[in-house]
């Protein structure tokens, strides 16, 4: 009788999307020694997107061992595509832990994993978009839950790995951590902790490059191995309080996984806790993230010296609302006392100062992470979202600091009209406090893809006066009509205007007219270089 088996070296699984606009599936190794003909992954979520493509960045780094150096990089990057031979030769050096189905050290999972009751639970608990106890949220459902074939789980399986909620999980035999058959929740996955960040470029093969920091930052004294160079894992978790480096936390193990099918497709999963990993001062091994100073960690650990932690995406806020803390730099507002740049940003300057990339290349950074609800143990939300800008922002102070001073330009501007949506609803009796929360999401809706158009034009020859001056007219051309619409809509109760208390016992007569004045005022201070100034000997 043939042994079942899933080579993923072989078989087509990873969803990539081609040149050609087509959608297809593809092996390890084709996926990666056709990378320059693929535009990007194109998985059933972005969260799946960033684990596979950590996935891939763990063989590539490996395959190349000689790779120690950005001269060495820019040897690949020049090349323009990876070369199929020491890919090959490595995978097939391996051949045996990319095998889903293997008897004995099947991908990603381990072999005869079980409970004392035997028990597999659904394939639900495998996939992300599936919310417990609320199926009819999810194009999933119903016969679509009882199977999948064998390519789709493992890119679920790669996810789990990766995003995994917390939550009590089944309890495995030979894990010393079960109590009453359960496993008790030890915490998300690893990437689940991280606001992840993806520099993107025109190919996949240039996003797998720019995410790939082959410098001498990647050597230690300890081997750094993916989990398929190690011995097979077995239930209990190994033990270990930090990876070897950045290759063994891109393939880091969170889940003990037992995949069961039938030979051709996947029908039921054992999910078990694997090996907790809390992200304090990662910032070594992790590069795939920002970092922010955390006091309430320093407290708890009862440490004097600084902890830093990954920085989460907030959700539904666009990206480039906080591009100050994803770009920040040692030195500048964000010290690193409060903040530390990831280690992706650190590579893109690097590269840039040795010449390894054009100045002004074009790029587009993706922020993709993973939002928790109820103790961490249900998915929530996922942040996914992009900005087109050129390596210039990135790695020139100038451009850097053009586009962060915009952001804030931005937010000044927004500010007014909130202050004026409020002063709008006190002058007609009401509680300003929702008027402003929504005059805020208004403002910075209608500026939202003029940032994003304006910031792509940037680059290191911008003259900065003039784009800057252009940024903040656009701002009050948007804006004054977003206000005039706020004032058109506000009422007779607040064009008649009432008194209103400031507090210790001062009052001022606040109308619509007086209100829509102010908002102009602010305006003005806001973007001084969107209003001429005075003509010398002019009468004010």
């Amino acid at each position: 009788m043939t042994t079942p088996a899933f080579d993923l070296n072989s078989e087509p699984w990873i969803r990539t999307r081609l040149r050609t606009g087509e959608i297809s599936e593809l092996s390890l190794t084709e996926i990666i020694t056709r990378a320059h003909n693929c535009v990007s992954l194109a998985g059933e979520l972005p969260t799946q997107d960033f684990a596979v493509l950590r996935l891939l960045l763990a063989i590539i780094r490996r395959s190349h061992p000689d790779a120690a150096n950005a001269e060495a990089w820019s040897e690949l990057w020049e090349r323009g595509a990876f070369n199929p031979e020491p890919i090959a030769l490595y995978l097939d050096q391996h051949h045996d832990r990319f095998d889903l189905l293997h008897p004995e050290t099947p991908f990603y999972q381990v072999a005869g994993l079980s409970t004392a009751k035997g028990a597999m639970t659904d394939l639900a608990r495998l996939v992300a978009d599936v919310p417990a106890g609320h199926q009819f949220f999810t194009t999933r459902a119903g016969r679509a839950l009882t199977s999948m074939d064998l390519a789709e789980a493992a890119r679920w399986i790669v996810h789990c790995q990766a995003f995994d909620p917390s939550g009590i999980k089944s309890g495995a035999l030979g894990d010393d951590r079960v109590k009453g058959g359960k496993g008790y929740p030890i915490g998300v996955a690893w990437c689940g902790w991280l606001g992840g960040i993806v520099v993107e470029g025109a190919s996949l093969f240039h996003t797998l490059m720019l995410n790939l920091p082959l410098g001498s930052r990647l050597d230690s004294a300890t081997p750094d191995l993916p989990v398929w160079e190690r011995p097979p894992q077995i239930a209990a978790a190994e033990g270990r309080l930090a990876p070897s480096g950045p290759v063994d936390l891109l393939t880091w193990q969170s889940r003990r996984i037992r995949l069961g099918h039938d030979g051709q497709r996947a029908t039921d999963v054992l999910i078990a806790n694997g090996d907790p990993l809390h992200p304090r001062n990662m910032f070594h091994h992790e590069y795939m993230t920002g970092w922010r100073r955390s006091e309430a960690q320093e407290k708890a650990q009862g440490s004097s010296d600084p902890i830093f932690m990954p920085r989460q995406h907030q959700p539904g806020r666009a990206l480039w609302r906080g591009l100050d803390a994803l770009i920040a730099e040692a030195g500048n507002a964000h010290s690193p006392m409060t903040s530390k740049p990831g280690r992706w940003l650190e590579w893109l300057a690097e590269l840039r100062q040795k010449h390894h990339l054009p100045r002004d290349l074009p790029v587009r950074i993706r922020a993709v992470g993973m939002h928790y609800g109820s103790q961490s143990a249900v998915t929530d939300d996922i942040a996914d979202d992009a900005l087109a800008l050129s390596v210039a922002v990135l790695s020139s102070r100038g451009a850097k600091a053009l586009a962060l001073d915009a952001v804030r330009d931005a937010d000044a501007a927004v500010r007014a009209v909130a202050s004026l949506a409020g002063e709008l609803a006190e002058a007609a009796g009401a509680d300003p406090t929702a008027f402003r929360s929504r005059a805020f999401d208004q403002g910075y809706a209608a500026l939202d893809y003029r940032y994003r158009r304006w910031v792509s034009t940037l680059s290191s020859e911008t003259e900065r006066d003039q784009v800057r001056a252009a940024w903040q007219n656009e701002v009050r051309q948007t804006l004054v009509r977003l206000g005039r619409d706020l004032v058109g809509n506000a009422g007779q109760a607040a064009w008649i205007g009432r008194e209103v208390n400031r507090g210790n016992d001062h009052t001022l007569y606040l109308d619509a007219a007086m209100a829509e004045n102010s908002f102009h005022h602010r305006l003005r201070q806001a973007l001084p270089l969107a209003y001429p100034r005075p003509r010398e000997g002019a009468s004010a």
